[in-house]
């Protein structure tokens, strides 16, 4: 249910390819998203449908972990996994952690600079996302390993039917619960019983996974964007106030790197037209239906854009993460800019990914040029 949403879908329509009914309208898609008409507990529905009855029994504990990530619950459930974490991702904590990323995106500066190739996905894209998310998860392994994690999840999630997919993704589960179970950051969370282990660590698990791919993916694009756009170039190398922030803006609206979300029917009713039956798969595009819009030189100051884009959700599942995510877009590109004024594209530089959902670069290189001091 993650594959891609033609551009001529418009509205809501059932595609008999991906069997599930498609929204692609930009603003019936809030509409869906903040109706409880449409569940959220997609994770459980597509093992129901997709996984074998021998594979749901041997991987119980992988399904139940996904099934207790707060993106994937409803209602009181979804507001009590996540108001734990709404104070770890407020607007003071945002601003309170500024010097760790900085700190962060000139060291990936530094292995950008130091790698032969000059790959920014591996060094800056992955390198910020990851170290970040290790930061404030509280978990030692290197970005690459983080990375692999997530993409192993999302393979799963994409492919539930596929055995292969479901062992590897178990093992990674395993991984991630013995990291995580001596980290500082779920000191003060329950884990007394069983259960409260298990919602705590699926809870900061899903808080990992949210801020690796979606970031890497939204670093490597505002790279390529500016990259191959001289005129952006120019305006970000000369800085001016709220220029980059506008710049990291303007590529979530056009170029998002999360193309869509899953929702389930959660009872028979009629909506746009159409009757929906209890269980249906819904695949509401983030992106208008569109893959890319090229023109990014609409760099209108933030506060005067409004709500344009649903990269990050909308309702109550709007994403957790998003300033952060804002924060390392904009910092990176602003030191990237300042420490390579003559970096450019290599030759054939941009390799993407073959996720259809994610919409990100499995390898960016760049011929740094002459470049200053950190």
């Amino acid at each position: 249910m993650t594959g891609s949403v033609r551009d001529d879908v418009r509205g809501l329509a059932w595609d008999d390819g991906l069997e599930c009914w498609v929204v692609s309208d930009p603003a019936l898609a809030r509409v869906v998203l903040n109706h409880q008409g449409f569940s959220s507990q997609t994770s459980k529905r597509l093992g129901e449908l997709y996984m074998t009855e021998e594979s749901r029994r041997e991987h119980r504990d992988l399904t139940e972990f996904l099934r207790l990530w707060f993106v994937h619950t409803d209602g009181a459930e979804h507001t009590a996994l996540r108001r734990p974490l709404q104070r770890l991702f407020s607007a003071s904590y945002v601003r309170s952690i500024v010097p760790r990323v900085e700190a962060i995106v000139d060291a990936c500066l530094d292995d950008l600079a130091a790698d032969p190739r000059h790959d920014a996905i591996p060094t800056v894209a992955e390198g910020v996302s990851g170290r970040v998310m290790g930061h404030i998860v509280g978990v030692p392994q290197e970005p690459a390993v983080l990375h692999t994690w997530s993409r192993t999840l999302s393979g799963f999630i994409a492919a539930m039917y596929r055995r292969d997919h479901a062992e590897a993704a178990h093992r990674v589960m395993l991984e991630m619960t013995e990291a995580l179970a001596d980290s500082p950051a779920l000191a003060g969370f329950p884990r007394d019983t069983p259960e409260d282990r298990a919602r705590t660590t699926a809870t900061w698990a899903m808080i990992l996974f949210g801020g690796l791919e979606t970031t890497a993916s939204l670093l490597g694009s505002c790279l390529l964007a500016v990259l191959e756009d001289p005129a952006l170039w120019a305006r970000v190398t000369a800085d001016r106030p709220g220029e980059v922030e506008a710049l990291v803006e303007s590529v979530l609206e056009k170029r998002p790197p999360l193309r869509n979300v899953g929702r389930v029917v959660a009872h028979d009713f009629e909506f746009g037209g159409e009757r929906l039956r209890e269980g249906d798969l819904v695949l509401v595009s983030l992106a208008g239906g569109g893959l890319f819009d090229t023109d990014l030189s609409d760099l209108a100051p933030v506060a005067e854009r409004g709500d344009r884009h649903l990269v990050f959700g909308h309702g109550v599942h709007y994403c957790i993460g998003a300033p952060l995510a804002r924060l390392e877009a904009a910092t990176a590109l602003r030191r990237f800019a300042r420490r390579f004024p003559g970096a450019a594209l290599a030759e054939d530089a941009v390799q993407w990914g073959p996720n259809l959902a994610y919409v990100g670069l499995d390898h960016l290189f760049l011929d740094i040029g002459a470049h200053r001091a950190p």
